[in-house]
């Protein structure tokens, strides 16, 4: 049987500009998420690793 744990943190980050930085990229990753979320609810929930990957690398990457 396998166990998830989830932990719930608070990240603090002294340098303002590492700070933006940071939060650019969480941004990115969510806009990311969200589309391939998308992607897989518009396509009959097709969750091939191969094909996904066919469809969303070059999009995802640029």
């Amino acid at each position: 049987m396998e166990m998830q744990v989830t932990i719930k943190t608070k990240l603090k980050i002294s340098n303002s500009e590492i700070a933006w930085s940071f939060s650019k990229t969480m941004e990115q990753y969510r806009q990311a998420c969200n589309y391939v979320s998308e992607y897989i609810f518009n396509n009959d929930f097709d969750m091939k690793q191969s094909r996904l990957n066919k469809e969303l690398y070059t999009k995802l990457r640029n």
